[in-house]
């Protein structure tokens, strides 16, 4: 019964690789973030800011913008898990600090899905799910190289709050 299980299974693996792999990166992973199995399927993406043009980067559990290195540059790969964005070199996801108003965004490694780890795509802004604030550079567009990332209202004409992507 097991020979034939394992047998079964390498085939059943063997048909559903070339499918995943050919598969949006939003349906492209079936495993929790922190597998392995379930990255090497994603395609990712950097998240640039549209005020300062650097990256989304990862640095430890505290996110930021740095200049965009050459790829690949650890913490700055991104990739859509669902509604959560999960840092692929990292395996943890983009989180809203206690689900607060006007909190820091957070990488966290337990990417449980709920609001505080959902996104949404507003034009060019990208929102949260648990208060509806945007993806901002700290101090409304602070400029230095390694400025912090937290959740503010949105604002129209917030060129701090605009984001967009790029392999």
């Amino acid at each position: 019964m097991i020979k034939h299980l394992k047998y079964g299974l390498t085939a059943l693996a063997l048909t559903v690789l070339p499918v995943l792999a050919n598969a949006p990166a939003s349906h492209a992973t079936t495993a929790s973030s922190g597998s392995s199995a379930a990255r090497a399927a994603v395609t990712t993406f950097r998240v640039v800011s549209r005020f300062s043009n650097r990256c989304l980067t990862a640095n430890g559990d505290n996110v930021e913008v740095a200049e965009c290195g050459s790829r690949p540059v650890a913490g700055q790969d991104w990739y859509w898990e669902g509604t959560k964005l999960v840092n692929y070199a990292e395996a943890k996801c983009l989180d809203v600090r206690n689900g607060e108003l006007d909190a820091p965004a957070q990488l966290v490694g337990d990417c449980h899905g709920q609001a505080n780890q959902r996104w949404q795509w507003h034009g060019e802004q990208l929102r949260t799910d648990v208060n509806y604030q945007c993806l901002s550079i700290q101090n409304r567009g602070d400029w230095s190289a390694h400025a912090g990332i937290n959740l503010r209202n949105c604002e129209d004409t917030a060129t701090w709050q605009r984001w967009y992507t790029r392999s």
